[in-house]
Order: structure tokens, then C-alpha cells, then sequence
């Protein structure tokens, strides 16, 4: 498989002839590839000594140079980009993966071969060959490389790092087992490939072997080197140019702002001694880590999910200061944010929590892409607090270590104009906190200056909340509580009275014949291997036929069979004839027919009428006697913290509480984080066998 310009096909190698005819005195090479795909370490094993900084992120193009083999070699790391393997949404395939990395990485990309003149003579594309590579990281690579020109394929070699942990494998068994993806992409760079061992640089065949495959894909290009459009250059030059300019601007502004805001301040007028801060934004954008470094403890419990407004306190530059953080919103539309975590934001002001109000709202943003959506889904969040929220906010960014010798104003500017806006929106004010750098007290100080600043323009206000806002939210709790009592107790009374009609075990089933249903990314392949106890379902990649695995759990021979799940929003017209034929399929794979359907929905989702009704159109290929044998299946229940499935359900609205009733009440909540917890399954296994009991020991077939 292995090919080059002039070698021996039967081999892969190349004579000694043509070896010293194209031998080149000097080599330069561009690093392109993902993060942490092993980019800067694979640039230290080509030079034979640490030139580049592994371990941390290359956030503008690195040049180092050196002798190796006799040639003179100049290597370029680059920025990375994310890896995009977990985009899975409604027509995926038109997905620009290219957009979710940000601006200045882009153009560092494009400038890399301009720093090697008069251009390189090899692109590396680095791999990490103990990853997967799904046809999603191929295309976020091909759009990525084409930054460059679609020319760049010519001069592009797959340069597969972390060969340590290939073992036994050859990496060509590797290319031919993982997958249509991987080997396309080899193709397109004309089978041109080598796979380096970071961990052995005292190997030094493998770079010499490198060597020698640049040289012959340089002899069968007649010895050019990649050439980049001069236009393209040209035009990213010009960007660069615009963006300083504005950089400028911005400064001189905010320079300006923040000089007569300190004029009031200094006079000890507006000097708080307590500072109440409200943390906003999306989940994982570093509100946690970010409360943590404001109060220079580990307060917050980083690195998991914010399920509820939490409030810490502490003494900070002799001021008494509040922290609340709050749930951040998992999706771009305010309409698919649970209602819970709607509720908490707008409690996260209330009187319980920073009375009277607090002084300032950090919306919280990764030093990372921004888009429209991402700046909709913002706007949409916040005036959950009404629109007056903005004269109180500042825009917190986090993760201030990835911009490395960039400045906030450099990423602000050439992010773009979403960005843009929203700092504007938020009056100019905005900080960058390196999180990992909390020895630096000098940069929360100048935050707590910033707030300061702000409260002196408003005249020492705070942020009030309408209280007939504050007053609906409680109201909906009351009633939430009043709907939950109600519930459990009809849920009781109903087991209890199924759970009496097999007393003498005549009931207590020896086999459980399931089906999952649901959903994509709703859990269900989890739920199937938390079931079984055990990995039989292959997780985190798309069902694409039904599956059916057996186990023992609990004394009972236990069938699953799992299923291609739906997109959560879609009517039924628009999912795949396969999908739907694999569904009604499903059935048949254990025969004579299923004791029960489990209906799976990922906790952590909102779930609205439009969801309801993709749900009841998907269920009902099956026929409408499918609600008689169906089980609400709740996973990713450890998003629920201290809130109980009941508030969940009671909460999130009447969607979600007519499909329970539509299944007569049954429902469970599963965490698949616990699977030593074997209760959980224990009473899913127990709640089959009552719903058997209520369908007179039935099981379930399409025919009826």
C-alpha cells in the first residue's frame, strides 16, 4: 500500500541509485494535524532534541531548525484543531467543521508555509494511531488541509504518531482495519504514510526512512516544492492588517472608558467592601474553574456538571465576595434548555442566593470559535434575567493560556463580528483569566477593579430582578411539588397493586426479552451494557442495525436487542426507510416477542411537543398497542443531582408528562456513571415484570 514516486512496488523501497540522484541538502516541513495529536513531539523526534513544547498547546506557528542526516531541515508546528468526531446532528453531512475552529487559528494555518520560503517540500498530516477515525475527523481534516488549496494533497504525507502503542500490529493492518475513512484518506495523499514512535527517539531509522520518503515524493514532483497562492497570502495579510487596526480602536476605547470610570472610583466612594457575582454561560466554558480562581480555593466542584445554583463566599483583597454559580445551557436554542435550568438561572438573583441583587453578571466564554448561534444562544440565556441584564455584564473569558502570545483584543477582533457584538453589547467590559495559572492574583484583582468600574457608572447599583418574575418562578415550584406528591403516590399505589397480583411468584419471570428504543444520543446502547452488566453494545458510535446481546442479571436469562435511533425533532417521514424497517424489526429478534419496550431519553435533554411527536410517530410503526408494553427509560441520571425524576417530569412540562401517562406511569431513571449500583436494575427488571402482570403475562407482537 505503501507508495512513492519511485519506488519498487513489489518492496516499498527505493534503490541507492535514485536514493543519492534526489537527495536534497536541505528539507522543510509544515505540521498540520489535530490537537494533541502529537504534532510538537513528532517535530522534537524529526530535529533529535526538545525544540518544540509538548504538553501544551501551540497557539501560533512555531519555526525550529536543525541538522539531521546531512540535510539542513526546518520544521513548522502549527496550531491544532479539535478533533470534531462527536458532531452528530441532523445532516451531519453538511456540517462546516472548519467553522468551530477559531479565526486566528485559521490564519496561522494558512501562514505556516510562508515561514518555511520559498515553500515546503512536505506537509506532515499527524495522526494519533491509538484514536479512532470516523468519517466526521476525515472531513473536519480535508477541510481543514484545503485551507491551504485542494493542491496541498500533493505534497501531504500521514505521518501516524504514539507507534508505541501499535504493539504487534502493523500499521498497515492498522489503515485496512479501521475503516473506509482512514484508508481514503491515505489514498487521497497517494498512499504516502509513516508511522513514528515518540517514545524512541534513540531510533534513528524511523526519521531517516521519513527523510527519504520526502525526498522521493519530492523526485516524483520533478523536485517542486509546495507553492501557496499568492492571493490567498495576500488576502489573510490584509485580514491581519484590519484586525490590528480595530485592535487599536478597541483599546484606545476601552483605555478611555475604564480612565474616567477610575476617576469615580478613586475618590473611596464606590470603593465596595462586598462584591456579589453571578457566573453565567454553556457547560464546560469554565464557570466553576473560573469561581474558583476568583476565590482563590477550590470552592466549586470543577470538571462536572453545575446541576444547581451553588453559593461560596469569601475574603478577596479585603472585600467580603459572593460567588453563585449556576447550570449552563447545553444547546444553542433557549427551547431545548431544561426547564430546571431555566428556572435556576433566573433563582441564581434571588434573595436566597446574593440578596439584594448582585453587582455583576461574568458571562462566561471560552477562548475558543464563536459563532452566530453561539451569540443567539447567549442573547436568548440572558434576558432570561430580562433585558435590563447587560448593563450589569462583563464577558468572562476563560482558558486565557490558549491564546498564547495573542492578545483578548486580537481573538476578539479577528473572531469576528458575533463576538464583536456581544462586547460591545456588554458596553466594552470584558477579562481573560488563565484558570491554570491562579498564582497570578494580579489578573482576579483587576477583575474585582472591573466590577467596580462598572457599579461606579451605574451610580453604586445593583442588578434587581422583577419580583413578578422571581414570584412566577416560585409559584411554578409549589406546583411542581404539589404535581410530584401527586404522582408518587398514584405510582405507588399502582405498583403496589400489580406487585400483589404475583405475591406467590408466579409472575417472577426466568427470561426478560427487551427492546430499546429512542432517540440518537439518547443513551440507548449505555442502557443496554448497564442492563447486561457488562460491554456488549458499542456506545458512543451510531446504531446503524439492530443489535441483540443475552446475559444473566439477577437469576434471569436477560435479551436486549437494540436499535437505530431516530433525530430527536424529526418526523417520521423524514427518518431513513432502513431505520424504520430495522425498528419494526426488532421485534422478530426475540421471538416470540418482547416482554417489554424501553423508551429511552436522555435526562439532560429538554423534551417539547415537537419531541413528543417524533416519539409517538416512531413507536407507532410498531402499532398503537406499543404504549401497553412500554417503559419510559430515563438515562444520564446522574444530571439529575438532588433533584428527584418526578420534579423532572413535573418540571419540564406537559410534553413529558402525557407521554409518561401514555405509558401508564411507567418510567425508570438509570445512571450509567454507576454501574455498581445493581439496584437500579434490579427494580427495572422488577417493573417488567408488573407491567407483564398488567398485560396478564402477554409480551408483545406487531400482529397483535
Amino acid at each position: 500500500m505503501e507508495g512513492s514516486g519511485v519506488a519498487d512496488m513489489e518492496t516499498g523501497h527505493v534503490s541507492p541509485h535514485h536514493r543519492e540522484k534526489h537527495r536534497l541538502s536541505e528539507l522543510r516541513i509544515v505540521l498540520l494535524g489535530q490537537r494533541e495529536s502529537g504534532k510538537s513531539s513528532a517535530g522534537n523526534t524529526i530535529l533529535g532534541r526538545e525544540e518544540f513544547e509538548s504538553g501544551k498547546r501551540t497557539a501560533q506557528c512555531v519555526k525550529r531548525q536543525g541538522e539531521v542526516g546531512g540535510r539542513q531541515v526546518t520544521v513548522v508546528d502549527t496550531p491544532g484543531w479539535w478533533r470534531n468526531c462527536s458532531f452528530n446532528t441532523p445532516g451531519s453531512s453538511g456540517i462546516s467543521f472548519v467553522k468551530w475552529t477559531r479565526e486566528l487559528d485559521k490564519q496561522e494555518i494558512v501562514r505556516s508555509v510562508s515561514l518555511c520560503p520559498p515553500g515546503p517540500y512536505a506537509l506532515f498530516l499527524v495522526i494519533d494511531v491509538s484514536l479512532s477515525f470516523t468519517k466526521t475527523c476525515r472531513s473536519s481534516v480535508e477541510e481543514h488541509l484545503e485551507l491551504l488549496s485542494e493542491r496541498v494533497w500533493r505534497h501531504t504525507i500521514v505521518l501516524f504518531t504514539r507507534g508505541d502503542r501499535l504493539g504487534d500490529t502493523t500499521i498497515e493492518q492498522l489503515i485496512k482495519t479501521e475503516g473506509k475513512a482512514l484508508q481514503g484518506l491515505v489514498e487521497k495523499c497517494g498512499n504516502r504514510y509513516h508511522v513514528l514512535n515518540n517514545e524512541n527517539w534513540g531510533d534513528g531509522t524511523q526519521v531517516t526512512e521519513l527523510l527519504e520518503k520526502i525526498e522521493e515524493m519530492v523526485a516524483g514532483h520533478g523536485g517542486c516544492h509546495y507553492e501557496m497562492d499568492t492571493m490567498l497570502l495576500q488576502e489573510v495579510e490584509e485580514k491581519r492588517r484590519t484586525v490590528e487596526e480595530r485592535v487599536e480602536q478597541r483599546m484606545t476605547k476601552v483605555q478611555k472608558q475604564r480612565k474616567a470610570l477610575r476617576a469615580l472610583v478613586e475618590g473611596e466612594e464606590h470603593r465596595l467592601s462586598e462584591l456579589r457575582i453571578v457566573l453565567l454561560g454553556e457547560r464546560e466554558s469554565g464557570k466553576s474553574s473560573a469561581g474558583n480562581t476568583i476565590l482563590g480555593r477550590e470552592e466549586f466542584e470543577s470538571g462536572k456538571i453545575t446541576l444547581r445554583c451553588v453559593k461560596r463566599q469569601g475574603e478577596l483583597a479585603g472585600r467580603q465576595v459572593t460567588v453563585v454559580d449556576t447550570p449552563g445551557w447545553r444547546y444553542r436554542s433557549i427551547t431545548e434548555s431544561q426547564e430546571l435550568d431555566k428556572q435556576e438561572i433566573v433563582r441564581s438573583v434571588s434573595m436566597s442566593l446574593c440578596p439584594p441583587g448582585p453587582y455583576a453578571f461574568f458571562l462566561v466564554i471560552r477562548v475558543s470559535s464563536f459563532t452566530e448561534s453561539d451569540r443567539e444562544s447567549v442573547e436568548e440565556h440572558l434576558e432570561l434575567l430580562s433585558e435590563r441584564v447587560w448593563r450589569h455584564t462583563i464577558v468572562l473569558f476563560t482558558w486565557g493560556d490558549w491564546l498564547g502570545d495573542a492578545t483578548i483584543e486580537q481573538h476578539i477582533e479577528a473572531e469576528g463580528k458575533a463576538l464583536q457584538w456581544l462586547v460591545d453589547k456588554c458596553g466594552n467590559r470584558y477579562h481573560v483569566l488563565n484558570n491554570e495559572n491562579r498564582g497570578d492574583g494580579t489578573q482576579v484583582t483587576e477583575l474585582l477593579e472591573k466590577i467596580e468600574e462598572m457599579v461606579a457608572g451605574h451610580g453604586g447599583d445593583h442588578h434587581e430582578m422583577e419580583r413578578m418574575l422571581l414570584q412566577e418562578v416560585e409559584e411554578k415550584r409549589r406546583t411542581v411539588e404539589k404535581r410530584v406528591r401527586q404522582r408518587m403516590m398514584k405510582v405507588q399505589k399502582q405498583r403496589k397493586a400489580l406487585r400483589a397480583q404475583f405475591e406467590g411468584e408466579e409472575h417472577r419471570l426466568s427470561e426478560l426479552r427487551i427492546v430499546l428504543l429512542g432517540g440518537r444520543e439518547s443513551g440507548k446502547s449505555s442502557a443496554g451494557n448497564t442492563i447486561l452488566g457488562r460491554e456488549e453494545f458499542e456506545s458512543g458510535i451510531r446504531t446503524a442495525q439492530c443489535v441483540k446481546r443475552q446475559g444473566e442479571v439477577a437469576g434471569r436469562q436477560v435479551t436486549v436487542v437494540d436499535t437505530p435511533g431516530w433525530w430527536r425533532n424529526w418526523s417520521v417521514k423524514d427518518t431513513r426507510e432502513l431505520d424504520k424497517q430495522e425498528i419494526v424489526r426488532s421485534v422478530s429478534l426475540c421471538p416470540p416477542g418482547p416482554y417489554a419496550l424501553f423508551l429511552v431519553i436522555d435526562v439532560s435533554s429538554s423534551f417539547t411537543k415537537s419531541h413528543r411527536r417524533s416519539v409517538e410517530e416512531h413507536l407507532e410503526l410498531l402499532s398503537e398497542r406499543v404504549w401497553r408494553h412500554t417503559i419510559v427509560l430515563f438515562t444520564r441520571g446522574d444530571w439529575l443531582g438532588d433533584t428527584t425524576i418526578e420534579q423532572h417530569i413535573e418540571t419540564e412540562g406537559k410534553a413529558l408528562q402525557g407521554l409518561v401517562e401514555k405509558c401508564e406511569n411507567r418510567y425508570h431513571v438509570l445512571n450509567n456513571e454507576n454501574r455498581g449500583d445493581d439496584t437500579q436494575v434490579t427494580e427495572l427488571l422488577e417493573k417488567i415484570e408488573e407491567t407483564v402482570a398488567r398485560n396478564r403475562s402477554g409480551h408483545f407482537t406487531v400482529e397483535g
